[in-house]
């Protein structure tokens, strides 16, 4: 069948393309009528500490702060790897996650080993409304820095010695993002056109093959008397 037939076809069973249509502009209407999400990053930086001749069993030089970090993600995700990808641009909206939070520690190694070789832990949330999104990064980050001191506190480490923290960016933004709907209208356009004709071929089909099938024999009934 070439392209021509293809419409002929649809032109022929008009109201079949006629519904399909209407179901493609129902979902273009859904997609463009759907909320955005809200969301926020930030990277939470240990700083190793810089008080001199007091030690900190935790974390006594810089190198030492990066395992530190990964307990800290170990035990917020409750030893479950952590949402999200390695990439440290990556958000959760980009992974299709709307209504969650994530904690981790960057991971630059390939498939065969890991190489944690930065001193921060991403944190991310995303939610339907900013509120939820602050609220959700605040505690995150105050979780972070409760379990540091915990550890601190069992150690017995001097407050001068104990690890800081400070943000980047420093200053936590919660972001609206409602996605590439324009890119997304596209894609449903094409895709609920190219069924509607496919409905149209298949329902021609079936029409035209219903009227070219022979009548079935009529049964000959004879009556009488034996």
């Amino acid at each position: 069948m070439v392209y021509r037939d293809f419409w002929r076809v649809a032109l022929r069973r008009w109201w079949v393309l006629l519904v399909g249509m209407a179901i493609t502009l129902g979902a273009c209407y859904v997609v463009q009528r759907t909320p955005g999400v809200y969301w926020a990053s930030t990277k939470v930086i240990f700083l190793p500490p810089v008080t001199p001749g007091q030690e900190n069993p935790i974390a006594p030089d810089s190198g030492s702060v990066i395992p530190l970090a990964g307990i800290v993600q170990d035990e917020i995700n409750e030893g479950s790897p952590p949402l999200g990808s390695n990439g440290q641009d990556v958000t959760l909206v980009d992974q299709g996650i709307y209504d969650g939070w994530s904690v981790r520690l960057p991971n630059s190694g390939g498939q065969w080993a890991n190489n944690y070789a930065d001193p921060f832990l991403i944190v991310q949330a995303s939610g339907p409304t900013p509120e939820i999104v602050r609220t959700r990064m605040l505690a995150l980050m105050d979780r972070i820095t409760a379990i540091v001191r915990e550890h601190e506190d069992a150690a017995r480490v001097p407050q001068s010695s104990r690890v800081s923290f400070t943000l980047s960016p420093a200053v936590v933004a919660v972001r609206y993002s409602n996605g590439y709907r324009s890119r997304a209208l596209m894609i449903i356009g094409l895709l609920g056109l190219g069924l509607s004709v496919a409905a149209c071929i298949v329902v021609d089909r079936v029409a035209s093959s219903r009227r070219l099938s022979p009548d079935p024999p009529m049964a000959v009934v004879a009556s009488g008397t034996w």
